[in-house]
């Protein structure tokens, strides 16, 4: 990814997300389109306390070969009240049958014709651009994966409103479970963020001389708080900013993260004959701070050396 101005280089916000105290946003899917319908009950369901009709007595209260219930009990079920009840049930049937056609499902050797009535009736689109898929307002869908999924469903015979309904619920679904993950790490970088106490400042701006020194862009930063969770992500850039930090102070910015003892007595021989490093070598300056830190490793690897 192209830098842009330096607009693109990542720092702590993008590991911090909501947990320096913003809101992770959520979001919904469009629901399915559901399809779906039966018969009229052609009278209502009866109560449970309801009385049976007395002509019930004339219908079969025994179940027939391969039924689960009497004749007696699926009247009962439909909630049918009288003679005109099953009439309409009758004739709400034939009507379904009549006006939409009867759909025969084609078996194996089946005629591409066939098939293709077939899928006609259960609302197969004609080619894959008859699935339509849209994505919740201001969220990027994958566009590839979605033509893979439409090329399928035409493959496969799936109905427009099933498909359709199927993959809303599935982006919703993943949209949740990002917010849920979202959530999670904003709570590991609170978390962290709350235990740096009065070095909060201090830690930040380590970790955005870190993403600096290592060109991370903002991408980079979202991947590394995904991969190594944000509070992991933090506390490592943090260490190595202040090292960057550190290495400024007793090399002059080397970007070697330290030096040996040997290394530090070698650059404080050098530094002897600076002459414009001495003359800024005064209390509280950074050449100052510079020097002391490179005599205390030199001693300290002085004193090494003798109790070897």
């Amino acid at each position: 990814m192209a830098f842009e101005g330096g607009e693109d280089v990542g720092g702590a916000d993008e590991l911090l997300g909501g947990g320096s105290g913003g809101a992770g946003g959520t979001g919904g899917g469009d629901g399915g389109e559901a399809a779906g319908g039966d018969g009229s009950s052609g009278g209502g369901a009866e109560g449970e306390g309801a009385s049976t009709p007395d002509w019930f007595e004339k219908v079969s209260g025994t179940a027939g070969e391969g039924e689960t219930s009497s004749n007696r009990d699926w009247l009962a079920a439909k909630g049918v009240k009288d003679i005109d009840g099953l009439v309409k049930i009758t004739r709400d049937t034939e009507r379904a049958l009549r006006e939409g056609g009867r759909i025969k499902v084609p078996g194996e050797g089946a005629k591409p014709e066939e098939i293709s009535a077939y899928h006609k009736a259960i609302g197969v689109p004609e080619a894959v651009d008859g699935y339509e898929v849209k994505g919740p307002e201001g969220v990027q869908l994958n566009e590839s994966l979605i033509a893979g999924l439409r090329e399928s469903a035409l493959k496969h015979g799936a109905p427009k409103g099933a498909f359709e309904g199927l993959v809303g619920d599935f982006i919703k679904l993943q949209m949740d479970e990002a917010a849920a993950e979202t959530k999670r790490q904003d709570e590991l970088a609170a978390g962290w963020l709350k235990d740096q106490g009065g070095k909060k400042d201090e830690q930040i701006a380590h970790i955005n001389t870190a993403a600096r020194a290592l060109g991370f862009t903002k991408a980079d930063m979202s991947g590394l708080r995904a991969g190594l969770g944000a509070d992991r992500a933090l506390g490592l850039l943090a260490k190595l900013g202040a090292g960057m930090a550190e290495d400024v102070l007793t090399t002059g910015g080397s970007n070697r993260f330290g030096i040996t003892g040997s290394e530090a007595q070698a650059e404080l021989d050098r530094l002897k004959g600076d002459a414009e490093f001495q003359k800024k070598n005064v209390p509280g300056s950074p050449e100052r701070t510079r020097w002391d830190r490179l005599n205390k490793q030199a001693a300290e690897y002085q004193a090494a050396q003798e109790s070897a």
